[in-house]
């Protein structure tokens, strides 16, 4: 049986912005808006972060392989006053939209002590991240000065929960080899929890890169992180 609450064949699916105070954008809803006009386009792009390796006397640059970065998600909204298309229910001019968007998006929320986690949903697109930064371009007035067309521009970063990636960093670290540069304030057993997962290898870490002591590494340091026996 069709679920009657599914849009149907024809039915124009706005772009939904939903604020979550949970990092998996799954639960603890704050609030939600809508597009007032889909976007003409968006833009994803992904990142992987190297470290260069600093060999004296080499020719080229050996690029080492640090993490992967994060995902970058970036759109327009329109926030259009003028009547050709209404606003969501409930607002009533540009501004009030921008501030809903605002309070989604971008603001501080005194109970998490953060701003919100994001998940966007338009047709299959699903990404789930943090604001970066949000420009407001005011294009048309009232002849009172008030706003009467506006372009929100999103940027955003994707946002991994650290119960995800403990959980992936336990199904692959095992079979992983890392290379790290030492980083002023780093410990091993700060360093070992950043691969494994955990800190209980960090003298394994010490024995295979020939320390004599877990403190003595240095910024600059390069370490071998084997992989764990199985």
């Amino acid at each position: 049986m069709p679920d009657p609450g599914a849009p149907t064949a024809g039915t124009l699916v706005k772009l939904l912005i939903e604020g979550y105070s949970d990092p998996t954008a799954t639960s603890g809803l704050i609030g939600s808006v809508s597009a007032v006009i889909n976007p003409e386009t968006y833009s994803l792009s992904y990142n992987v972060t190297y470290e260069k390796a600093d060999t004296i006397g080499s020719p080229a640059p050996t690029q080492i392989f640090a993490s992967m970065g994060t995902g970058d998600f970036e759109l327009e909204l329109l926030a259009d006053g003028t009547g050709v298309v209404p606003l969501p229910t409930g607002i009533s001019n540009v501004d009030a939209y921008i501030a809903q968007v605002r309070s989604i998006v971008y603001d501080y929320q005194g109970d998490s002590h953060r701003p919100n986690y994001l998940r966007i949903t338009w047709g299959k697109t699903v990404f789930t991240g943090v604001c970066k930064n949000i420009t407001v371009k005011y294009t048309l007035f009232n002849p009172d000065g008030s706003a009467l067309r506006a372009v929100i521009k999103l940027s955003l970063s994707e946002s991994v929960p650290f119960s995800t990636k403990a959980q992936e960093a336990g199904a692959n670290s095992p079979d992983l080899t890392h290379m790290r540069t030492v980083k002023a304030g780093d410990t091993l057993p700060l360093m070992t929890y950043r691969i494994y997962g955990e800190t209980v290898h960090y003298m394994e870490v010490a024995r295979v890169n020939g320390l004599n002591s877990i403190h003595d590494i240095k910024p600059g340091d390069e370490l071998y992180f084997p992989p764990l026996k199985k």
